[in-house]
């Protein structure tokens, strides 16, 4: 097991993409703090890790309210001993054009896409460096570091979010705390319910094998990496590069 007897807090885990990230780092042994709004949903995933043998604890958390992280840090040090892994999973989306998006769309956006992972970092930081190091690993979007339109609000949430993990990788080094973001493409979850997606997209455990290497020691070594993934569109590929499926070759 790569994270065994690791504690670890997902945001954002009572469904989609950190309810199967916490899934995933239960079953390679770690002890996982499962943090979101809604309590009776994070309870169920609690209930499903717990039932499969690993060890979850859930903690109704606002990410937006430093009050609440702080309470969030605590009773999991308090819990569990401390913190070794922070995943900043929980946000929120909004597509519209910059001449209809009204303040408080801007201010709630900014606020659960980058002030909130900003205070998880914050809280845990002591936490790591009292246990000798930790990781961080943040989940934006390729809106993160590609220009699409419509998107100008969540794009800079997220463009904020890539220079906030590159900073605190920098700052992490003396206190051995790796921060790395995952930007992923399309995924099939809730926030995306009201998009009529073409092509292929992503199902949120398509992202669970790159957050438990990026957690784990195999990855001790990478700080500040922007690391995309994006299902693969084969109709983009034009003919003469695809490999023919014939027994002829």
């Amino acid at each position: 097991m790569r994270l065994k007897d690791k504690i670890a807090i997902v945001t954002g885990a009572s469904r989609g993409i950190g309810a199967a990230i916490a899934r995933g780092y239960a079953s390679e042994g770690a002890r996982v703090v499962l943090a979101a709004r809604t309590l009776p949903d994070l309870q169920a995933v609690a209930a499903e890790i717990n039932e499969a043998g690993g060890e979850a604890l859930p903690i109704e958390t606002d990410v937006t309210d430093e009050d609440a992280v702080k309470n969030m840090v605590a009773q999991t040090v308090t819990q569990f001993g401390g913190v070794d892994i922070l995943v900043n999973n929980a946000g929120g989306a909004m597509w519209k054009p910059v001449w209809a998006t009204s303040l408080n769309t801007w201010e709630w956006l900014i606020g659960v896409n980058l002030r909130g992972p900003f205070l998880g970092c914050k809280h845990v930081w002591r936490p790591m460096r009292e246990r000798g190091g930790g990781v961080i690993i943040n989940i934006g979007s390729t809106s993160g570091s590609r220009a699409y339109p419509y998107f100008a609000a969540y794009s800079a949430s997220k463009w904020g979010l890539v220079g906030l993990t590159k900073s605190l990788a920098e700052e992490g080094i003396p206190d051995n705390i790796r921060v790395n973001v995952i930007n992923p493409g399309k995924v099939d979850t809730a926030q995306r319910s009201s998009i009529k997606d073409e092509g292929p997209i992503l199902a949120p455990e398509d992202l669970v094998g790159t957050a438990i290497f990026l957690a784990s020691d195999e990855a001790a070594w990478m700080r500040g990496h922007v690391i995309e993934l994006e299902a693969p569109d084969p109709t983009s590929v034009p003919a003469v590069g695809r490999r023919r499926n014939s027994k002829g070759g």
